[in-house]
């Protein structure tokens, strides 16, 4: 029969345990506040860890005899369909069948979690009762960032945030956590109103001067100078930001002018359609492995395309939605093959015959010094790996097949693992952590492959690409899934407290990253607002 009050109940059960036993029990199950390890307890009473343990299961299995189930179904209760978290303080409110236990939380929370399949832990200084545990609401964090970063494109009202997030935790059983879920990572979702009009909108995922900078780019009336784009974001950010913002806005926004930057919301009303077409018209009719510049095809353009917005730089922008036609930089254009591979001219064949002479690695200088005596070509041509070269170490280009110590079959299977391993971890590989993750997944490579070498085989790929700060990751992700050193620069400048050493910070920097860190920081440090004491050779923050 259901007992009228849990707590009056249990006190009663334990009273009739044995004095050592019912010592034990509450020790292990905090009864003043604290639970106590088997070890401190066995050295307390004289008796091994195993004894303690079992004396404890004994307790707990005639505890759960007389209140275990009703335990478990009035839980249930209280947590099914359930729209707001069940916090511990409240649960005598909730059910006063569990009054007495507010002043002993620790203890109710130790008997619902070996009693029942219920958990309890803290989320924001406060106990919860729930149906996962711990780790499993730390993977939900993490998830449910990944699958709102992959939302970005949707334009998520906050409510509809809100919705998906409870879509997302009622998946895992703990829907009333929704509102939790986003308190926890409302600090990492930038909103927005579209050109500084409207509701506001899911922009940017994340935390860093990228995620600032996508806000200010969608709030922004019109397409903005990135020094305008540096002064708004120093003045959120609260420190001068601007040796970083043009790097930055090159894999954020569309470029409207020299150093001019924008989104397609910015985009004006022209034809974009029939201006593809006619573009892709032109080059197809042109040589096969021609160079096309957006000013040369804007001339041929102007008689059918009278808008003064018909620009080089709107061009470019229209030629991005081509599947016919890939970039090369410089608002500069080529057809694609029929294969799928592209060829800047046929420069590409010509340095790979360059390094094949060569008959051993040789450096871009040398190589771009040869082409421009044979051709008179632009020595500013940009050199891009390929199944047939890649580079041995920084500026020296080799061929694969001959300088990279590895048969073909050894190849496949390097590319394979790393292909499997960022698969399985969906987080990129710094460029340090590629030769002995090889090696983790029992890869034999000899002592002379490098990590440099394992970077440049995998930029053979099609599937792999190598993104800022040298992480490796798939190409289908939108980055590298991977904090890099300048947003860990960042996190350590906005926490610093006392005077560092470069060391200190350093190490700081490292621990975020979870790889060595060899380039130097000054300019990221001064960037993120420190300041180097040069007496005492420590940097610090400025006071507010």
């Amino acid at each position: 029969m259901e007992s009228k009050n849990f707590y009056n109940e249990l006190t009663d059960i334990i009273s009739t345990f044995p004095e050592r036993s019912r010592m034990i029990v509450q020790r292990r199950l905090g009864f003043n506040g604290i639970s106590d390890s088997l070890e401190s307890i066995g050295q307390d009473f004289s008796v091994t860890r195993e004894r303690v343990r079992q004396i404890e299961s004994s307790c707990l299995y005639t505890i759960n005899k007389s209140c275990g189930v009703v335990l478990a179904k009035k839980l249930k209760k209280l947590l099914v369909r359930r729209k707001t978290p069940l916090y511990m303080k409240d649960l005598e409110q909730e059910d006063e069948w569990f009054q007495g236990f507010l002043e002993k939380p620790v203890f109710l929370g130790h008997l619902i979690e070996k009693l029942t399949s219920y958990h309890v832990f803290t989320i924001d200084d406060a106990l919860v009762i729930t149906q996962i545990n711990r780790d499993e609401w730390t993977d939900l964090n993490a998830e449910t960032l990944v699958a709102l970063k992959e939302k970005e494109t949707e334009r998520l009202s906050p409510a509809k945030v809100k919705q998906f997030l409870r879509s997302i935790a009622s998946n895992k059983n703990a829907g009333e956590l929704s509102q939790l879920l986003y308190d926890s990572i409302e600090e990492k979702l930038h909103y927005a109103s579209p050109q500084g009009k409207g509701a506001p909108i899911l922009c940017s995922v994340g935390r860093g001067l990228s995620n600032i900078l996508t806000g200010l780019l969608v709030e922004a009336t019109e397409p903005l100078h990135y020094t305008e784009l540096a002064t708004r974001c120093s003045d959120v950010l609260g420190r001068h930001v601007e040796g970083y913002v043009h790097n930055s806005l090159k894999d954020l926004a569309y470029l409207y002018g020299r150093g001019i930057y924008g989104t397609l919301d910015h985009f004006p009303k022209i034809n974009k359609k029939d201006i593809l077409a006619a573009t892709e018209k032109i080059i197809s009719q042109g040589p096969a492995e021609r160079q096309w510049s957006c000013s040369e095809l804007l001339s041929k353009l102007k008689n059918k395309f009278k808008s003064s917005e018909l620009n080089k730089y709107t061009l470019n922008i229209i030629l991005s939605d081509s599947n016919k036609l890939k970039s090369v930089g410089r608002l500069m254009w080529i057809k694609k093959r029929k294969a799928g591979d592209v060829s800047r001219v046929d420069l590409q064949q010509t340095v790979t015959n360059v390094i094949k002479t060569a008959t051993n690695p040789i450096y871009t200088n040398e190589i771009k010094e040869f082409i421009l005596k044979q051709r008179g070509l632009d020595e500013y041509f940009t050199i891009l790996p390929t199944a047939e070269i890649a580079r041995i170490k920084p500026n020296l280009w080799g061929l694969v097949e001959r300088d990279f110590l590895l048969t073909k079959k050894e190849r496949q299977q390097v590319i394979g693992t790393l292909l499997k391993v960022l698969e399985k971890r969906q987080q990129g590989l710094h460029i340090s952590e590629l030769k002995n993750t090889l090696l983790k997944e029992k890869v034999l490579v000899s002592d002379e492959f490098s990590n440099y070498m394992a970077m440049s085989l995998a930029q053979t790929d099609s599937r792999l690409k190598v993104r800022r700060g040298q992480i490796l990751g798939l190409a289908s992700w939108k980055d590298g899934q991977r904090i890099t050193i300048r947003e860990a620069v960042e996190e350590v400048a906005q926490d610093i407290t006392i005077p560092m050493t470069m060391l200190e910070l350093r190490d700081e920097v490292e621990k975020i990253v979870k790889h060595e860190v060899k380039q130097p920081l000054h300019r990221l440090l001064e960037n993120a607002g420190l300041i180097r004491d040069e007496q005492t050779n420590t940097w610090y923050k400025q006071a507010v």
